[in-house]
């Protein structure tokens, strides 16, 4: 019998990017990488497009949260890869789950990093390629990836990419 204990849910779906309409939204370089973001902004997306981006979420979580849930939005922003933009390794505290929006791109350069990678590479890394370090998904244009945000992720350099990124808190309801 084999078990798969302590794994981490990510969750990959299809999505129009044309119908996420944000307002207000301005652009800077941001973080260590200054990647242009509207991610220090106060970004707000039409009603429209939340009914839409909640409902293909909860499409895609379904499976795992088959019980009468909440879904909030904390937070929605752009980001641009112009010219081998980057992110650098991070979470996203203070919320449950983190999506990206691959709104245009010619390969993802989205990769997640193994929460015990340390534990992992002292011992059992070289010897046993089970046991990766990292994990890159093979997502593409008008896809949306959704994942536990305390996983710590970041963007390899990339040019001519745009995503739509932001955070969710899922509450039971009553």
């Amino acid at each position: 019998m084999k078990l798969n204990i302590f794994s981490i849910p990510i969750y990959i779906g299809n999505i129009d990017t044309n119908k996420i309409k944000i307002k207000n939204k301005d652009f800077s370089k941001t973080w260590i990488s200054k990647t242009l973001s509207s991610h220090n902004f106060n970004n707000i997306i039409e009603e429209s497009s939340w009914v839409y981006l909640r409902d293909t979420i909860f499409n895609l979580l379904k499976e795992d949260f088959n019980y009468n849930y909440m879904l909030s939005l904390h937070g929605i922003w752009e980001n641009k890869y112009l010219d081998n933009d980057f992110q650098e390794a991070h979470i996203h505290e203070g919320s449950h789950f983190s999506f990206i929006i691959y709104k245009k791109l010619n390969k993802s350069q989205t990769v997640f990093i193994r929460p015990d990678k340390n534990l992992f590479q002292t011992f059992y890394m070289e010897k046993f390629p089970q046991f990766p370090k990292l994990f890159i998904p093979e997502c593409r244009e008008n896809q949306i990836i959704i994942f536990p945000s305390c996983l710590e992720h970041m963007v390899l350099p990339n040019s001519n990419a745009e995503t739509i990124a932001g955070n969710l808190r899922i509450e039971a309801n009553k």
